[in-house]
């Protein structure tokens, strides 16, 4: 179903055109994470997603009178509907807008202004921000990039500690699409993910990240079961004809994950993994086995499956006095996991002499779902400056008494880094080179290459 752009805002909006001065001419608004969030940076990512979804579509006679129709069963008049503008909109046959902003994969102190839109056609600007609510949804994706990027950071030292940096691209995988809020949720918050770590199960968000910003196979997967394949062999002979059978359809070298706790994890690991002949089969493997135990508390099961899995194969201390798994085995926990839960059961098998080497973890509804609202960045759009047909230019500012953090930026704004290498919005009037880049003007797109995105994001 093909979205209809004009419906897509808040129905306020739709009567606001009526309600500023009579004279203004343009109007000029900014967003923002504000202060005060969960993080004091932001991953900043997304806008992408919404412009090339979005703003490639026209608006039709079809969406006009359908709009119009749907104001007037809201308000019980059509007289709020700007169907003039509406129709302005569609001869053009674009958005008379422009819009800037920064860089995509740049980590940004929250206050700082994201992006600006504008009005480029005076009888345009009185329903600018009727554009506002789609924009607004920008903050998914940049929130979900901003805790993976956190994720990440807090990964870094005990990593470096540890184990080998090599990995961290792949400790973190996506298993979120299916409890994610929708389709389009799923593959924007999935893709957001794709900008920090690569391991995912979320194919479509991989495709997804491919047709916006043109980076194929962004996400990597291994051979992998769940439980209908284990429980489809039965208990007892059956666990050992499981494990047998991924072990003969896989090749020699590819990773292979099984799940272990479909009836009794302890048990699986000691009497069936620990078996002579699959242990043995295990041992001859050139590609990784990892375990997937699926309940019970994470970390007091990963500590027991790892020290059954040492008993079995033994370990080796790498050369940073921690403890590896030999012959190529590991464990992931994919139940239970969001940042803190990570970072708590990386830290735990750390105390106990483990190298992060031998661990790598799935997170669903703990990485695009658990507690992620707009609020969780505070993010938000403001109107800040217009311009009458006398010459006037108006300085717009929310400043609220009774919540300070609440205020917006006045005046024309841009985005400069200071002699101290700060990131900082001052107005457009001040000294330094604007970070904010045009990707959108008058149906005009102005995308920049993902792979310079991802480079960005890492720091590169």
């Amino acid at each position: 179903m093909t979205v209809n752009l004009i419906l897509a805002t808040d129905a306020y909006k739709m009567t606001h055109h009526l309600q500023y001065p009579e004279n203004i001419d343009k109007l000029y608004s900014y967003g923002e994470a504000r202060i005060g969030g969960k993080y004091p940076t932001v991953s900043w990512f997304g806008l992408q997603m919404i412009l090339h979804d979005y703003f490639q579509t026209p608006i039709t006679d079809a969406m006009i009178d359908e709009a119009e129709e749907v104001s007037e069963q809201a308000f019980g008049t059509k007289s709020y509907f700007n169907r003039t503008v509406w129709e302005k909109v569609r001869d053009l046959g674009y958005f008379p807008i422009k819009i800037k902003a920064l860089p995509e994969g740049m980590e940004v102190p929250t206050g700082t202004a994201l992006f600006t839109l504008e009005s480029t056609e005076p009888w345009f600007a009185t329903s600018l921000n009727a554009l506002e609510s789609l924009l607004m949804h920008v903050w998914y994706p940049t929130t979900i990039a901003t805790n993976s990027m956190y994720i990440k950071t807090r990964l870094q030292p005990l990593v470096e500690k540890t184990g080998s940096e090599a990995g961290i691209p792949l400790m973190v995988n996506d298993f979120g699409f299916r409890g994610a809020t929708g389709v389009e949720a799923g593959q924007q918050g999935g893709a957001a993910h794709l900008l920090h770590f690569r391991g995912s199960d979320n194919m479509l968000s991989s495709n997804y990240f491919n047709h916006v910003y043109g980076v194929p196979g962004r996400a990597l997967s291994i051979w992998a079961t769940e439980h209908s394949v284990a429980t489809a062999y039965g208990p007892g002979q059956g666990e050992f004809d499981y494990v047998n059978a991924q072990l003969d359809r896989t090749p020699d070298d590819a990773l292979l994950a099984m799940v272990i706790d479909s009836y009794d994890t302890f048990n699986f690991v000691r009497h069936v993994i620990g078996s002579e002949q699959l242990s043995e089969r295990i041992k001859s493997r050139e590609g990784r086995v990892v375990l997937r135990p699926d309940s019970g508390d994470p970390i007091t099961m990963d500590l027991a499956v790892l020290n059954m899995l040492g008993e079995i194969f033994g370990t080796t201390a790498n050369d940073k006095g921690y403890k590896v798994l030999n012959h190529n085995v590991g464990v992931i926990q994919g139940d239970g996991m969001n940042a803190d839960t990570i970072i708590a059961l990386y830290k735990a098998i750390i105390k106990e002499g483990w190298s992060t080497d031998n661990l790598v973890v799935g997170s669903g509804g703990g990485l695009l779902q658990e507690g992620f609202t707009r609020d969780t960045e505070r993010f938000a759009i403001k109107a800040a400056y217009a311009h009458t047909t006398d010459g006037q230019n108006l300085i717009i500012q929310k400043k609220p008494k009774t919540d300070p953090s609440k205020a917006s930026r006045p005046g024309l704004q841009k985005v400069i880094v200071d002699a101290a290498g700060q990131i900082k919005t001052v107005g457009q009037d001040e000294p330094g080179e604007d970070l904010l880049r045009t990707v959108y003007e008058n149906g005009q797109l102005n995308f920049e290459d993902g792979q310079t995105i991802v480079d960005r994001a890492a720091g590169k």
